[in-house]
């Protein structure tokens, strides 16, 4: 297993800027992030920081510039369509400086319009992305995330995901599993994670249902779990999109045992 610093969760205890989290993560033996979209004020510096820190930027999300209406994501919102395109744009273009494979399309939360059009809008937006990712070679990301975790979220199901794929019929956009919103959404990680396989491109982790480090006590054995992505043949980056128990360095013994940075 190939672990990535997820820089929303972790390195978060100085509240520093996204390129202090950078040099934290390369100090600490990472060779991958995930980020969000950052703030205008550091893009110059983003490009710069990643190749002093000699980091891949494996992950990041797509811009939530507009209305507090795209605050989660604006791929599945009614009536935010050219705010999308536009995010989708200034997300490409940033990959592409930092030769980051992979964008997180967040769906965004449900309005007062009825579900139906937001998954009209989901597709439509998606199919709309999926020309865009193939022109420059990249790959778009659909996460189903828990209602726990984020009350309504539009996507909530594995079931709807899939379906959305195969109405979308892209090689470029997949699924993203993160196995903390699994376990809360379905639980049945190791079949879930076998019959979702043909989807997968991208994995998160994090214990359930504190999303401390995998190896503290909870609800999933995560030995176990990531045996059961080797065996389904999941070789790809793992993000470490968790909330660490104390400190972002002291909590990375498991590390060793399960894989490398």
């Amino acid at each position: 297993m190939r672990f990535c610093a997820n820089l929303n969760f972790l390195f978060c205890e100085g509240n520093g800027s996204v390129l202090d989290k950078f040099r934290l993560a390369q100090k600490s033996g990472f060779k991958g992030v995930e980020i969000s979209f950052p703030p205008d004020e550091l893009l110059d510096k983003l490009v710069p920081t990643q190749q002093e820190c000699r980091l891949d930027t494996v992950l990041i999300n797509i811009c939530l510039k507009g209305s507090d209406a795209v605050k989660f994501g604006p791929t599945s919102v009614p009536g935010e369509e050219d705010q999308f395109k536009s995010n989708l744009k200034e997300t490409v273009d940033l990959a592409k400086k930092m030769k980051c494979g992979k964008i997180h399309l967040m769906a965004g939360k449900l309005t007062d319009k009825p579900r139906s059009e937001h998954l009209k809008t989901y597709i439509n937006n998606l199919k709309y992305a999926s020309k865009i990712l193939e022109e420059n070679n990249l790959i778009g990301l659909i996460e189903p995330i828990n209602k726990y975790s984020l009350p309504n979220y539009f996507l909530d199901s594995y079931e709807v995901a899939v379906e959305v794929l195969k109405e979308v019929n892209s090689s470029n956009v997949k699924l993203m599993v993160d196995v903390f919103h699994l376990q809360h959404i379905n639980g049945n990680v190791t079949n879930t994670f076998k019959e979702l396989s043909d989807y997968i491109g991208h994995v998160q982790i994090a214990q359930v249902p504190h999303r401390h480090e995998p190896d503290v006590p909870g609800e999933l054995d995560f030995t176990y779990v990531f045996q059961a992505m080797k065996d389904f043949g999941y070789d790809g980056w793992v993000g470490c999109e968790y909330k660490p128990k104390n400190r972002s360095e002291d909590g990375l013994k498991w590390v060793e045992k399960h894989g490398s940075f």
